[in-house]
């Protein structure tokens, strides 16, 4: 009777687990009909959005980017995958060091400098690559900021990709609107910055 009282609590709890996976797990990227065009003509669709934070009950700011690339998924993420490159590639990342890499995770050593506006940062970022071609996320484990978290997305597009870009953060001060400013208009450039690699 105890075995059968078991069973049953442990099919409970693996249903609400499951169902809790299912709830706090991020949203995929939705690629509205009007946005097609838009990407198509080669401009990057950015929108502010608020996610969970990962240490806290709390919401948290991010931004979310969009970008039509002309090459497959397998190209994109070979870009992104390729960390040691990616300075010569998008210029406000200064320094990269991989300092532990598997096929599902990188543990990568970065330093950046987000805008003029403000210092170089450093961190040390983990990506969990486990779902090739499709997601690579990234969370902050060292550095600055309270919290930095995010992912990229590669989402088919007949024989092109549209790249999906999420940043959420918490740099556990105010940052000026100005300097809001300057950074979405950094997110832009880094998309770009990919798409040009990729379509090399």
């Amino acid at each position: 009777m105890k075995k059968r009282h078991f069973d049953i609590n442990l099919k409970y709890f693996i249903i609400i687990t499951g169902l809790a996976f299912l709830f706090t797990a991020p949203p995929a990227f939705a690629i509205d009909s009007y946005e097609i065009k838009y990407l198509e003509n080669g401009n990057v669709i950015q929108k502010s959005i608020k996610g969970q934070s990962l240490k806290s009950s709390n919401s948290i700011n991010g931004s979310e980017s969009k970008i039509l690339i002309n090459a497959p998924t397998e190209k994109v993420w070979e870009v992104l995958d390729k960390k040691h490159n990616l300075p010569n590639i998008i210029s406000m990342i200064e320094e990269v060091e991989v300092i532990e890499s598997n096929p599902d995770n990188q543990k990568v050593k970065t330093s950046i400098k987000i805008s003029k506006l403000l210092p170089k940062f450093h961190y040390v970022l983990s990506f969990d690559q486990s779902e090739k071609y499709r997601r690579m996320k990234f969370n902050k484990i060292d550095g600055c900021f309270k919290e930095l978290f995010g992912s990229f997305e590669f989402i088919p597009h007949g024989n092109s990709t549209i790249l999906g870009y999420r940043i959420y953060s918490d740099p556990g001060f105010k940052i000026p609107e100005v300097v809001c400013k300057a950074l979405r208009s950094d997110a832009d450039d880094i998309m770009r910055a990919i798409k040009n690699e990729a379509e090399k």
